[in-house]
């Protein structure tokens, strides 16, 4: 959970969408590794894994090796894998389009509970041109009042004019909007770095406890608490 003493209250809260309001699916990912004779991999740990390869598309080594790969082979070596074996199977279940198929399940009542505040909510994704679809066949769109893709508006997060894009749609005030997603340097610094009033760390697994000082979500549900919170000066969140 986050630091006292809280930001001003926000009057939007912006969201990742992969690994933060739907989840990659355990089950796919080990299902794809073992199509390729990687047997025994157990679905909780391959989302895990993947949840922390993810940052790995940031690394500035090895040259010669494209973002993706990056992520792929991260997610072997996570894992105890030889990575130059692994590759072609994350590769595989990284293009699968039901890959993203496990909806938070506090996603919606989460949206709702903020909707209720009086919040502004938006999501802004690295993406493939998709993620309005995908927010709609999970649910969530129409809790939504912008949705900003990373392939639509070309560019991606951590880039500030992604963030900026989206406050630019809103016509809101950096430093009254909060930002939550899994990434630590995607989301929270990107975010902080655009302008933004907060970024806060989806850390649903614990990954990041070793961070004392990084705002931290381990439920989703406990963000509308904090709005809330902050909208008293007083109050002090543990």
């Amino acid at each position: 959970m986050p630091h006292a003493p809280l930001p001003p209250a926000p009057d939007a809260v912006l969201f990742d969408a992969g690994l933060t309001l739907i989840h990659p699916s355990g089950e796919v990912l080990a299902e794809e590794l073992a199509a390729a004779g990687h047997t025994g991999v157990d679905p909780a740990r391959a989302t895990t894994a993947l949840v922390l390869a993810a940052e790995a598309r940031h690394l500035p080594l090895p040259t010669r090796t494209g973002g993706t790969d990056k992520v792929a082979r991260t997610f072997a070596a996570l894992l105890g894998l030889d990575p130059d074996a692994v590759v072609p199977a994350v590769l595989s279940a990284l293009s699968r389009p039901d890959l993203y198929r496990d909806i938070d399940p506090e996603a919606a009542s989460t949206l709702r509970a903020l909707s209720e505040q009086g919040l502004t909510l938006g999501v802004i994704s690295n993406s493939e041109g998709t993620v309005r679809d995908e927010l709609d066949q999970a649910g969530l769109l129409p809790y939504l009042e912008v949705v900003v893709d990373s392939t639509v508006v070309g560019y991606e997060k951590p880039d500030p004019r992604i963030y900026r894009h989206a406050l630019d749609l809103l016509g809101i005030d950096g430093e009254r909007c909060w930002y939550v997603g899994d990434g630590l340097v995607n989301d929270v610094l990107g975010a902080l770095r655009a302008g933004f009033g907060h970024g806060i760390l989806y850390d649903r697994f614990g990954a990041y406890a070793h961070l004392p000082h990084i705002p931290r979500l381990t439920a989703l549900s406990q963000l509308p608490s904090l709005t809330d919170a902050a909208r008293d000066p007083l109050r002090v969140v543990s």
